[in-house]
């Protein structure tokens, strides 16, 4: 509702101002008018081209567009939204000349009017084609100017421009919690049973619901919050507590091994970061308590597998998954596990077993299954803990 009266108001102010203007030029009320009326709708067809101009250009750089949105007349948010992968080559240059494309429509288009407008032959078609030329001409260049918000072509023009490594890695990252948070929603349908052991229908229960609100917004994507961390302390507090029911602990322990023990992956092979010792044991805790319940279960066995392979026990890791095989159900679930026992088979040396479960995990989670031929690929295998500091060091 915001935009669209911020639209309205913009049209209204142009249209005043193009009327005054024009009744200065043609001295005639009728062609003020419509002189006037066609720069107001001009803005409307500037706002479309501004759009096509983007998607013309994702098209020819073959960026994969996920949604295009052109709807100015209702107040809708007009974007193309395109979602490039990380290893694209040439990203940042394909990137910047995407974010160029709306603006440099708009001023090709202000451009080209200007230039009909040389040879009309009327003052009111001359002054209706001047008008739409600055309409168009003012688009494109307010919106190369660096703003705010991250719809901003200027913005986002000028952080590809100046770090674009730290852009592209940004981007991986951004998909990778996308798959994260993708592999707990796949444990949290799987372990449904697992989570219902126990609990006798107890509404209104504080775990479960501080639970089911911490998943709601890791699902919302916010991610990122220092709130939401100190959201999962104290549901990790609460996995710990005695009077916790087993079931909703061990809900919440799956829950928390996974989230935490994929970033803390990632942060040793990506980023290059090993973890410190002390949350090695955090998240070995917590998915033991999620194991307690139905060891057996795929989900706890995740988890559980998970934090071996933190702890730097391939073996270990291995052995809890060597039973899950390509195509079984449930299917994203299989596919985290077979990522999984591929990244033990790797730190084992075991690197045709690794690309055969590589290739059988299927497509689901590429960023994961990236990092898992990260470490396939590094020699020697990234260490996932830091070293404990030297006694008096």
């Amino acid at each position: 509702m915001k935009l669209r009266r911020r639209l309205v108001a913009v049209s209204l102010l142009l249209a005043v101002e193009a009327t005054a203007f024009a009744l200065l030029v043609t001295e005639s009320v009728m062609d003020a008018i419509v002189a006037a009326g066609l720069t107001c709708v001009s803005l409307w067809l500037h706002l479309v081209l501004h759009e096509c101009g983007h998607l013309v250009v994702a098209k020819l750089l073959r960026l994969p567009v996920i949604a295009v949105r052109v709807a100015p007349f209702n107040g809708w948010r007009n974007e193309v939204s395109v979602r490039p992968s990380p290893s694209m080559t040439a990203l940042p240059l394909r990137m910047v000349l995407f974010y160029l494309g709306g603006p440099l429509a708009n001023l090709c288009a202000a451009t080209a009017l200007v230039v009909a407008s040389a040879s009309s032959s009327t003052a009111l078609t001359r002054l209706t084609l001047l008008g739409a030329a600055f309409v168009g001409a003012l688009l494109g260049l307010t919106n190369l100017v660096p703003g705010r918000s991250t719809h901003s072509d200027g913005h986002n023009l000028l952080r590809w421009l100046r770090a674009p490594a730290a852009v592209r890695e940004g981007l991986r990252a951004g998909y990778y919690q996308e798959e994260v948070v993708r592999a707990l929603r796949a444990v949290a349908r799987a372990g449904g049973d697992v989570h219902r052991v126990g609990i006798q229908a107890r509404d209104g229960s504080d775990p479960l619901l501080a639970l089911a609100a911490y998943q709601q917004r890791l699902s919302a994507g916010h991610t990122q919050s220092a709130d939401l961390v100190e959201e999962a302390e104290r549901l990790a507090t609460l996995a710990r507590a005695g009077g916790t029911d087993p079931a909703a602990a061990a809900a919440i322990g799956q829950m928390l091994s996974l989230q935490f023990g994929l970033w803390y992956l990632y942060a040793a092979v990506v980023t290059g970061a090993p973890v410190e010792r002390r949350e090695v044991r955090e998240i070995s805790e917590l998915a033991r308590i999620a194991a307690r319940t139905q060891p057996r279960a795929l989900s706890a066995r995740i988890v559980m597998s998970l934090a071996h392979l933190l702890n730097q026990r391939p073996e270990d890791a291995r052995s809890l998954l060597l039973d899950v095989r390509p195509g079984a159900e449930p299917r994203h679930l299989c596919a985290v596990a077979l990522l999984l026992r591929a990244a033990a088979e790797s730190y084992l040396g075991n690197h045709a077993e690794a690309d055969h479960l590589l290739r059988a995990a299927g497509g689901d989670y590429p960023q994961l299954a990236q990092l898992v031929a990260a470490i396939r690929a590094a020699d020697p295998a990234p260490p996932m803990f830091a070293p404990a500091p030297m006694a008096g060091a």
